[in-house]
């Protein structure tokens, strides 16, 4: 959401900005109010953005971003029609709508929110083994052929012991009524069930494992990270189209005040993650293509999957491998060579 406090410097183009200043400022919108209304045509053009606030009068603001016009309308609650306000609207300078939206998925759905009936499963389960173990806890004691009065029942209470006289062949005694719920059942039921969520939205697992003997490769199989992995760069697809749609804003937004000629194709939308699975493996990829004259080292480092930047690590690279060759080369010059006269 680009902030309406840049309208100004866009109308102001001989304001200057420092170096570190941003002619633009970019807000995480909380998506319980807030969302972005699509045409049902081929492309599904985003035809305006809307953030609405509820009073504490409960009346509602909706506000409403197109291409060209900015609208307010208000409702005195969530039912009730809502109405224009003609002295908020404006025309809008940034010919783009300034609420991007970024969905993990084409269903639009939360990582979690596919799996909560599982996790409800879980937590039902574990409340009625809670109350399975109470009621253990509070068990009944039930007499058979016997009589007791009052004080025979607080002395049981207080003392834990009582007598008992069977009349006849009727042995008198006395049982609980208790059935305990079989834990092991039930946490065999529990564990199912999160390894059943584990897998859905593609989490590795935390368990390790009893094999002492696996590969690196056979543990990023086994326990899920391979997984991970990949469920993240399907995720990166979708979110890297709404970064792109963002970067053309902010673009527009550098143009119209400090000027750039930075282009939307000169910008690559990369997601940086810790890449150390398997780095041994990687790195002596690396080092065999880099030995090789018929590879480009960018390739190299490209394609080794060592780097989540291969192309500024290959960079930084060179520039080492230069500042140590002239130090090198610097320094064997310095150095006398045998047979060189010294004074």
């Amino acid at each position: 959401y680009i902030e309406q406090s840049v309208i100004p410097k866009l109308l102001n183009r001989k304001l200057k900005f420092l170096e570190d200043e941003a002619p633009f400022d970019i807000y995480t919108l909380d998506p319980r109010n807030t969302f972005v209304v699509y045409h049902s045509g081929l492309g599904e053009k985003p035809l305006m953005g809307v953030k609405f606030i509820v009073q504490q009068d409960k009346t509602v603001i909706f506000s409403v971003y197109t291409e060209n016009n900015y609208f307010e309308l208000r409702s005195h609650n969530l039912i009730s029609g809502l109405k224009l306000d003609h002295s908020k609207t404006k025309k809008r300078t940034i010919s783009e709508i300034p609420i991007v939206e970024y969905p993990l998925n084409t269903a639009r759905l939360g990582a979690f929110e596919v799996v909560l009936p599982i996790l409800n499963a879980i937590n039902k389960v574990q409340s009625n083994r809670l109350d399975g173990i109470e009621q253990f806890v509070q068990s009944l004691w039930v007499l058979y052929n016997a009589e007791i009065d009052e004080d025979a029942v607080n002395q049981l209470r207080e003392a834990g012991l009582i007598k008992l006289k069977g009349f006849g062949e009727n042995k008198a005694d006395i049982k609980v009524i208790a059935e305990e719920l079989d834990q092991t059942q039930t946490q065999t039921l529990i564990d199912y069930m999160y390894q059943t969520v584990l897998n859905i939205v593609g989490m590795p697992n935390r368990n390790g494992g009893n094999s002492t003997s696996d590969t690196g490769s056979a543990v990023i199989m086994r326990d899920g990270w391979e997984s991970a992995e990949a469920r993240a760069k399907s995720d990166e697809l979708m979110f890297k189209e709404a970064e792109r749609k963002l970067l053309k804003i902010a673009l527009q937004v550098i143009r119209s005040t400090v000027g750039t000629e930075l282009k939307l194709s000169d910008i690559e939308v990369k997601f940086t993650r810790r890449n150390y699975e398997n780095i041994l493996a990687k790195s002596q990829v690396l080092t065999s293509m880099l030995a090789s004259d018929k590879i480009a080292p960018l390739l190299a480092f490209t394609h080794c999957g060592l780097f989540s930047d291969p192309e500024d690590a290959a960079k930084m690279s060179l520039e080492h491998y230069e500042k140590v060759k002239a130090e090198q080369n610097s320094l064997s010059e310095t150095i006398p060579k045998a047979g060189d006269a010294i004074d």
